[in-house]
């Protein structure tokens, strides 16, 4: 990372003769020129210059870099820190908390873009003394996450949406979708937002995006990290302390808040729910490594204008709560990490629980049939003409569905270098065999799998499969990898690298190859006599061939099929369908180098 130096000539004579730094700014009007009262959102070019602008003017404000994205531009980092360190070793020693803002993941949906910009724009000139909140708070904003999708720009872009007038693409570079690539980091914007996120390991985490899932009298909607995923003492304060309060600030403002519906097309009268976000999302990601995660839906049929400012609003609204409650959001998430090293059980997948719920308020609109104008057909809309407020049981409770214990190591042979590289980004601590040793370790078998009928972000996932644990004695090499699960990350290392996991490495098809079979046989006598000779010292094989004949006749004169039922007996090799991550159930003394 370094900081930006470079600025265009007229930008810098600006700057000179506005210069003042952040203590001259209170009450000083606006530096930044934003247009999205107009229905218009800055380029990704004018995005920076902006953010480099407010770098040149402020001294507790400066603008990085971290990594490259997939279209070949860095991804930006913008820092607003009072003490001017603008590292995240120096805000956790003076006990600061850290709020990161991502925006433009879907770069169609820009309000978060432009609410930031206006936030960052306030708070460095200290618009109402709003820089107090920087006096244990250090604020980290994404600028642009999908660079790529932001320079594909057009009106033809988010069809739905009434403004702004042009807007990015939703697909990166790469055209993947930035918010299902979190944890298998298929693009360059993936790895270099974890190096960010494990660098600065953010206590709260907010991702900005734009709905046209659902229909409603509300400009903002609000996606909570699912409380139920995350360590069990977080997850209560999370869901009955912060989540509360960030409403309630809300309706003080002229945006009120409401969960994000979870319908499409139906009436919301029987219920809404929140749903688990699995780690391929930015809040499942998240909150693995224990941050507090928001994510943030606006109306997009909403003018524009007003998404952008209530998206100003809930930013507003977050920061001030953990300025405000930042001893006891460090101190949760603390022993949250402290508690996850030695947590055993580990759920990996979850089921809503529909007897718990609790009854809010929904302001909607009626249900109803309307012709099309291209055909004679009806279809069904939300009649805007017709609001209604009725009371409506929001579920936001879930029940682990499956679980795991956890061992005590996981070993991951080097061969796998995409996953050690994922990680390695995500600073897991591992350690490397200094010497060949052979370990006992219990090792999955897949069996019964099915691969998903369409690909998704590029990938044909393991949507069902069985698991069949054994335990083997198997060579392992020097600088395999040995993962102890002590870790206060257990929760990312055991969704990732247990195959169950929801958005495990396995399921995004990272270990594939263990699926195919490099050996066969051909069906030579020297091969048969061997058989034979085979069977003649183990009756127990002879005894299966045989029930294997009387239960399929027509294997009696079926030479290969008899060769090929002893051969998946005897010599079928143990790697195919063995997922080559193994568990080692007990601590032990292991060669390290």
């Amino acid at each position: 990372m370094h900081k930006i130096m470079f600025l265009p000539a007229l930008l810098a004579l600006l700057i000179s003769a506005l210069g003042c730094t952040s203590y001259e700014a209170e009450n000083q009007d606006p530096l930044l020129d934003l247009k999205y009262e107009d229905d218009y959102t800055p380029t990704y070019y004018e995005v920076i210059d902006m953010y480099r602008l407010l770098d040149q003017k402020y001294d507790i404000a400066e603008l990085q870099t971290y990594g490259l994205t997939d279209s070949g531009k860095p991804l930006h980092l913008f820092v607003i820190d009072s003490r001017r360190a603008f590292n995240p070793s120096s805000a956790k020693e003076k006990n600061r908390q850290i709020v990161l803002i991502n925006n433009g993941i879907h770069p169609g949906e820009p309000c978060g873009i432009d609410a930031s910009l206006k936030y960052a724009d306030d708070l460095l000139r200290n618009m109402n003394g709003m820089q107090e909140l920087l006096d244990n708070t250090v604020i980290c904003i994404i600028p642009v996450y999908s660079i790529g999708g932001c320079l594909y720009r057009s009106h033809f872009h988010r069809v739905n949406q009434p403004g702004p007038y042009e807007a990015g693409y939703r697909g990166n570079y790469k055209n993947l979708d930035l918010n299902r690539d979190f944890v298998k980091m298929d693009t360059e914007n993936a790895k270099s937002f974890a190096r960010i996120f494990r660098e600065w390991e953010p206590d709260v985490f907010l991702d900005t995006h734009t709905t046209n899932g659902s229909d409603h009298q509300y400009c903002i909607t609000l996606i909570p990290a699912q409380h139920n995923s995350m360590q069990a003492g977080l997850g209560q304060f999370f869901n009955t302390k912060m989540v509360p309060v960030l409403y309630d600030k809300m309706a003080k403002t002229p945006y009120e808040l409401i969960p994000y519906p979870t319908y499409t097309n139906r009436d919301p009268s029987n219920g809404i729910n929140n749903y688990v976000q699995t780690p391929r999302y930015s809040t499942g990601y998240t909150l693995l490594h224990n941050s507090l995660s928001f994510m943030t839906e606006n109306h997009c049929y909403k003018p524009y204008k007003d998404r952008v400012l209530s998206a100003y609003y809930f930013i507003t609204s977050l920061v001030e709560y953990t300025s405000e409650n930042g001893d006891e959001i460090r101190q949760a998430r603390q022993k949250a990490k402290e508690e996850i090293k030695t947590q055993s059980i580990f759920p990996l997948s979850y089921t809503l629980d529909t007897t718990k719920y609790s009854m809010i308020e929904f302001k909607g609109y009626d249900f109803g049939m309307i012709p099309s104008l291209l055909t004679d057909e009806e279809f069904p809309y939300y009649d805007h003409n017709k609001p209604y407020t009725k009371t409506i049981p929001f579920f936001n409770d879930f029940l682990p569905d499956e679980t795991v214990e956890k061992p005590a190591y996981y070993i991951l042979p080097q061969a796998w270098s995409e996953v050690v590289e994922r990680m390695k980004i995500n600073a897991i601590t591992m350690h490397q065999l200094a010497k060949d040793t052979a370990l006992t370790v219990t090792v999955y078998y897949i069996e019964n799998l099915n691969w998903a009928r369409r690909a998704s972000n590029g990938q044909f996932i393991h949507q069902d499969f069985d698991v069949r644990l054994e335990q083997q004695t198997i060579n392992y090499y020097s600088g395999d990898y040995i993962i102890p699960v002590n870790q206060s990350s257990n929760l990312f290392i055991v969704n990732q690298l247990e195959p169950k996991g929801a958005d495990s490495y396995f399921r995004w098809n990272f270990f594939d190859n263990c699926l195919e079979d490099r050996e066969w046989f051909y069906p030579h006598p020297v091969l048969e006599k061997k058989m034979v000779d085979y069977m003649q010292n183990h009756p127990e094989l002879r005894d299966a061939l045989d029930q294997a004949i009387a239960e399929n006749p027509a294997m009696e004169e079926n030479r290969n099929a008899q060769m090929a039922f002893i051969y998946q007996k005897v010599w079928k090799n143990k790697w195919v369908n063995r997922y080559p991550v193994a568990r080692i159930e007990a601590e032990q003394e292991l060669p390290f180098q």
